[in-house]
């Protein structure tokens, strides 16, 4: 079911405008465990908190500075949005650099070069200590703490996560708008089969090449120091830089079916998209891309019953 359907579409009139995120996220400045979870967790509605992390040694501890002095020699893989960035994975990077090498490039000035999804406490177990994990989190994901790094203008592609958990996304240093879409938008937002991304680019949309934007609204926060955005399950998210930015996330399972399907994502089904890629390449992402389309034009032709 399509919440809030309102097409936007009049005339061409919004040819070349932004999608509808205007919504602002509920935001709280702190909020108890029994509210967090009945108006937020158990509904599945997004939410900034202000001071989520606000216990944590980590909250006046991590920055640029500290990663340079107790990481600045680890490799990291840095992706960017180049090259057949529609078509490719989100765990492949394109290029190896040292950390501290990868922090002097984004804080030189702008660039779209991203750390993505590094395992933090993989890296570096000594952190764990830093991390005071809050009792809200119900089935938390243990040992998992992952990080993003951007410099300014850096953006992720929209993308839902693969593995269907609760994301709980904490600025640590920086500036992002992050802007969320219902996943009952999934069909709408021109999803590529076998992947959980879409190549809409969110602030220049082409309406007359994907007209199921006309029925998409989203809703939008922004970032800053120790501040903390609670993403439900499978909600999209188009994430922008708009400074030098560093956070992290910690998840939660959500829910058996979810959690059950996110795993067979992960396991089955993004392999056999990789090995469909490999022996098939363009011709494979132009079946998706058509697939996307069918999927789309179908969900409008329900809306407008």
């Amino acid at each position: 079911m399509i919440l809030d359907i309102c097409p936007l579409f009049i005339n061409g009139s919004q040819k070349n405008m932004p999608l509808d995120f205007t919504k602002k996220i509920d935001e709280v400045e702190e909020i108890s465990i029994a509210d967090f979870q009945e108006k937020y967790f158990k509904p599945q509605i997004p939410v900034k908190i202000k001071n989520f992390l606000k216990d944590s040694p980590a909250f006046n501890k991590w920055d640029i500075e500290f990663f340079k002095n107790t990481m600045g020699d680890t490799k990291v893989g840095v992706f960017d949005n180049g090259e057949n960035v529609l078509d490719r994975p989100n765990n492949i990077a394109t290029e190896q650099m040292s950390l501290s090498g990868y922090l002097d490039l984004i804080t030189a000035g702008p660039t779209n070069k991203r750390l993505f999804l590094f395992d933090l406490l993989k890296a570096n177990k000594a952190l764990k200590k830093d991390i005071i994990f809050p009792k809200h989190v119900k089935k938390a994901i243990p040992f998992t703490l992952f990080a993003f790094f951007g410099g300014k203008g850096a953006y992720t592609r929209l993308h839902r996560d693969a593995d269907n958990s609760n994301v709980f996304l904490t600025e640590f240093y920086g500036e992002k708008r992050v802007v969320l879409f219902n996943p009952a938008y999934d069909n709408l937002l021109y999803r590529y089969p076998y992947t959980v991304h879409s190549g809409i680019d969110i602030d220049n949309p082409d309406y007359e090449k994907h007209p199921g934007l006309n029925f998409v609204k989203g809703e939008h926060t922004y970032l800053k120091k120790g501040e903390t955005l609670f993403i439900p399950a499978k909600y999209w998210h188009y994430i922008t830089y708009l400074s030098p930015g560093i956070g992290f996330s910690f998840r939660s399972l959500g829910g058996f079916w979810n959690t059950f399907s996110g795993l067979f994502h992960v396991a089955i089904v993004y392999h056999f998209d990789m090995l469909m890629r490999k022996m098939f390449g363009k011709k494979w992402f132009g079946f998706k891309t058509k697939k996307a389309l069918k999927r789309a034009n179908k969900e409008i032709a329900k809306i407008k019953v």
